[in-house]
């Protein structure tokens, strides 16, 4: 008897409804991005009885001159206004059709990823952090492969309170407080998408809100060991990263950028490790017998859930070893080795 697969298929209608939705918040994000080059103003400044055209670039009004008034610098003042204003009809009239699409997301039951979860993405996307900075890696990765293939996984495989959010430092990233009296940093983002987020305790990795949702900051062990690294996107008061072995090796993977729907039937933009790099390293947790043996179980459950998913919807990636030289030898000889002794189907392997 062939074993069931811990996945069932989007419908029609549900591939449909996903796709127009994806389409439309790339339209979205292509408008909004434009618009943020509209921040500011532009105005005629007075000097010595002549008139400058001046461009402010933030709200303190710092910015710069364009040049003397004529017939030039006339024309770029009113077709900087002219601009401004239609896209911002232009994104009026987008979130007014996300947000009927919305209903049709949840009406169709593709509305999947926790609203919470959505929120801190859209944030994080709106400020260019992903891909660039940030990954999303563990359970809430699954959202993104199963957009991917078109499918939904089982619920049982999908559960958990916490989201973990990989940060590799080498983008030097620095995130500031937009003032004296607010957080800075990865918290202050959190508190954007649900003010109840608080650290657990001072100097913590972990951001909980009153719901008890928790949000983990990670980044890879330095090496060596002991040498120190930036452990904080913002200052003080801001989340302290956990510093977790091998996580250099998601890092260095590829990653999947994919359109995922949230609970509230809204999308967002998520960034998790290829595929087969989850797979790989879910593979090398479930064997450290320093973890808790449930987590051991599930960690194995939810690798070969992926590679099956990849085998069935993603051929184009292959198991291969130059294709997974981000992983030591030894990890990728032992997870081909407990591959071949799961239950997948016949001719899946390395």
């Amino acid at each position: 008897m062939e074993k069931r697969l811990p996945w069932f298929e989007m419908t029609s209608d549900q591939r449909r409804i996903y796709i127009d939705s994806d389409q439309l918040y790339r339209v979205y994000l292509d408008a909004s991005n434009k618009n943020r080059s509209y921040r500011g103003g532009m105005h005629w400044k007075k000097i010595k009885d002549r008139q400058y055209l001046f461009r402010s670039t933030d709200r303190r009004g710092y910015g710069k001159s364009l040049g003397l008034r004529s017939p030039e610098t006339e024309a770029i003042f009113r077709d900087f206004h002219e601009n401004k204003k239609r896209l911002k009809e232009s994104i009026h009239e987008l979130q007014n059709h996300l947000r009927d699409q919305a209903r049709f997301c949840k009406a169709a039951r593709i509305a999947r990823v926790p609203r919470v979860v959505g929120s801190i993405l859209r944030l994080l996307e709106a400020k260019k952090l992903l891909v660039s900075s940030v990954q999303v890696i563990g359970t809430n990765a699954l959202y993104a492969y199963e957009a991917s293939a078109g499918i939904f996984f089982e619920s049982g495989l999908m559960a958990t309170q916490d989201v973990d959010i990989l940060w590799d430092v080498r983008s030097g990233l620095q995130l500031h407080a937009g003032g004296n009296d607010e957080p800075g940093g990865l918290l202050a983002i959190l508190q954007q998408a649900d003010r109840t987020f608080e650290l657990v305790r001072k100097r913590s990795f972990r951001a909980v809100n009153r719901k008890g949702y928790m949000v983990d900051l990670l980044k890879p062990e330095p090496r060596p060991a002991h040498s120190l690294e930036k452990r904080q996107m913002g200052a003080r008061g801001d989340l302290v990263a956990a510093e977790i072995r091998n996580l250099q090796w998601l890092i260095a993977s590829p990653k999947l950028t994919q359109c995922v729907i949230g609970d509230d039937g809204y999308p967002a933009v998520m960034v998790v490790p290829d595929p087969r790099a989850f797979a790989l390293h879910k593979l090398w947790l479930s064997r450290q017998t320093d973890r808790e043996p449930i987590k051991r179980r599930r960690d194995k459950e939810q690798a070969l859930a992926v590679c099956m998913l990849v085998l069935h919807y993603l051929p184009h990636l292959q198991f291969a070893p130059d294709e997974l030289r981000m992983f030591p030898k030894s990890a990728v000889t032992a997870a081909a080795e407990a591959i071949k002794a799961s239950e997948l189907p016949p001719g899946y392997g390395f």
